[in-house]
Order: C-alpha cells, then sequence, then structure tokens
C-alpha cells in the first residue's frame, strides 16, 4: 500500500492562509482580508491599510510588477532601483533600455543621485532624467505605498507606466501619487499623469533634462497650485515642449 502524504507550506506573516481560497493573503494591504482573515471592509471603504479599512486610494494599475512595496519590502527613504527594461527609451538625446528609479520622484536614463533636496533644472545631481516629482518623498512600511511598473499593449506600440504612491518623508499622510509614461512608437516622449499632490507642488521640480548643464524642460519649481489632482503634462524632448491637460 502507498501513503501519500500532502504538506501545505505555511504563510509567513503578514500573510495568513485565506479560509475562503486556501491562499496566502497579505492582511496589511488585502481588501477582502483586512487585519485578519475573512475582514472583509465595507463599500465606504476604498482600501486596507496597515490592516485597517481606509478611505486612502490604492494604487491606478491593475496589472503590474512591484519595484518595492511598503507592506511587503518596507520602508525606503533616499533609494535607488535599477531596471532593464523591455525597449530603449529617449530623453532627449540620450536613448537607454536601462534605467535607475529613486523613491524622491526621479527616473534616470543616465547619472543618477539619491539627492533629496530638490533645485531648479537643469540639476547637477543628474543626467538624463524625468522629474515628474523631485521632492523628498518616502515609502511607509505596511501599505500600499511603493513604485510600481507595468508594460501595456504589443510591440510595435507599447507603453511603459511606471507608478509612484508615496508621502512626504515624516509626514505619512501627505500623499504624492502620479505615473510616468513612456511610448515605444514616440522615442523622446514622456507623460506625467497627478491623481494625489499633497502640497500641490511648493516643494518639487518638475520637468525633463537631457544633461546636467544644458537641455531641459522644466514645469515647475517650488510653485505652489502648479500640480493638482487628474493633471497631465505630456513633454516633447525632441522640441523641448510640454502641454497640459486633465484627465477625463
Amino acid at each position: 500500500m502507498t501513503t501519500v502524504t500532502t504538506t501545505t507550506a505555511s504563510c509567513v506573516l503578514p500573510y495568513v492562509r485565506s479560509s475562503s481560497t486556501g491562499n496566502c493573503v497579505n492582511i496589511l494591504i488585502d481588501f477582502n482580508n483586512c487585519g485578519a482573515d475573512g475582514n472583509i471592509c465595507l463599500s465606504n471603504y476604498t482600501s486596507c491599510s496597515n490592516g485597517l479599512c481606509s478611505t486612502v486610494p490604492v494604487i491606478q494599475l491593475t496589472s503590474y510588477t512591484s519595484i518595492w512595496t511598503g507592506a511587503i519590502n518596507g520602508p525606503s527613504d533616499d533609494d535607488i532601483f535599477n531596471m532593464t527594461l523591455p525597449f530603449a527609451i529617449q530623453v532627449y538625446t540620450t536613448t537607454s533600455s536601462f534605467i535607475q528609479l529613486t523613491t524622491n520622484g526621479v527616473i534616470c536614463l543616465s547619472t543618477c543621485s539619491n539627492a533629496w533636496l530638490e533645485t531648479a533644472l537643469p540639476s547637477s545631481y543628474f543626467g538624463a532624467a524625468v522629474l515628474p516629482y523631485w521632492d523628498d518623498l518616502f515609502i511607509y512600511s505596511k501599505t500600499w505605498q511603493g513604485i510600481y511598473y507595468a508594460s501595456q499593449g504589443t510591440t510595435p506600440n507599447r507603453t511603459l507606466v511606471f507608478e509612484y504612491y508615496t508621502s512626504h518623508y515624516g509626514s505619512p499622510t501627505e500623499y504624492y501619487h502620479f505615473q510616468v509614461k513612456f511610448f515605444e512608437a514616440t522615442p523622446g516622449v514622456v507623460q506625467f499623469i497627478y491623481y494625489d499632490a499633497f502640497d500641490t507642488g511648493a516643494s518639487c521640480t518638475v520637468g525633463v533634462q537631457g544633461s546636467s548643464s544644458t537641455q531641459k524642460t522644466q514645469y515647475s519649481f517650488d510653485q505652489t497650485n502648479s500640480i493638482q489632482a487628474n493633471l497631465i503634462l505630456t513633454f516633447y524632448t525632441s522640441s523641448g515642449t510640454y502641454t497640459n491637460s486633465t484627465i477625463g
């Protein structure tokens, strides 16, 4: 007689095994298992954060890869993450399929820095870079906050989307939430989409630059009310221009 023994791997906190699905779920951020197995948040809430039902929004991307997530990886401050892309992107005359993303709201195609104190553009801290919200940002643990990535569409019309969901350093309820898009079919074009910006741009730099000393298109520098929810900025680095519009 053959005996078959089935072993189920245990879940490690903050993951617990869901009694309804049998899968491990993260009770810090799972809307249907918020703080405990089977604790479903009511419809007047929008998310689960730190194990509590919350009205704080979750990320916009529905299919994504996590570069860093507070609920899984813990807090992040002044960090730089390396990434190889599925296709090369262009900013001014710099083309690269390797980028670096800082927690302080900068994406670099060449020289990079974890500098948190913003300056006007061009900045000597960076080479070719896009700066959707250069500020002293922070990813708090046990929350949805983080940096996420998705590749959408098919060749030769793919779109790369990077989504930042952060707070300001020392101020966990001051939210900064935005996306950055690069388009395979239109090299040199980059788009910023804003969902939340607590200080409305009062302490940040927004724009793009081609080097640390010359090419740049600056939208704002420490300018209150320059960034509002639903704002879309589209930069055309081949001509050094930009347009603004709103979601919807």
